[in-house]
């Protein structure tokens, strides 16, 4: 993905949430500077066999988070963001499919994976937007502070991630009632 110099600065969101019932499911919501949605692309639930379990063992985890999910979900959207944004640590793998840099929102990450130190994420640094520590690999930490200054009236790093979640679990409602009808 390349985006053009005279393009918008956008933001994009990534999560997956996984649930027992229906699966493993991805939202991508990228948002103009101002926090309004631009673009929202998910998944439908994918539900690993007993044998994937079995093959990715481990890291089952990290090929759904990172690969699986967040390439599909990156190559389908129509919008080039200036940064992705996630809240799982397994996402930092995807800037070399979407080349954009990557931030780890760490308050996100925090919420489900417990306290993010330094010592997690070796070779990246830190920098602060809208409130929160976003979590960069050191080589892009200069653009993503470059975005930064293109980007302040971003009201909030962790509300989009609420959108996304809420969003996942209409569309799979909508699933269900269609299936059920």
């Amino acid at each position: 993905m390349s985006r053009s110099p005279e393009a918008e600065v956008t933001v994009a969101f990534y999560t997956v949430e996984e649930s027992e019932f229906t699966g493993w499911t991805g939202g991508l919501l990228v948002l103009s500077a101002s926090g309004r949605p631009v673009e929202f692309q998910c998944t439908l639930p994918i539900r690993p066999t007993r044998t994937h379990e079995i093959l990715y063992g481990p890291t089952l985890r990290d090929f759904l988070i990172g690969e699986a999910i967040g390439s599909t979900l990156i190559k389908r959207c129509r919008h080039t963001p200036s940064l992705l944004c996630c809240n799982q640590p397994e996402a930092l793998q995807l800037e070399s499919v979407c080349g954009s840099p990557i931030a780890l929102v760490s308050e996100a990450a925090e919420r489900d994976e417990g306290p993010i130190t330094d010592e997690m994420l070796p070779g990246y640094d830190h920098c602060e937007l809208a409130g929160s520590t976003l979590r960069v690999a050191v080589e892009r930490i200069e653009a993503v502070r470059e975005i930064i200054t293109q980007l302040p009236f971003m009201p909030d790093m962790l509300e989009p991630f609420d959108r996304i979640r809420e969003a996942i679990s209409e569309a799979q409602k909508q699933i269900a009632r269609a299936r059920a009808a």
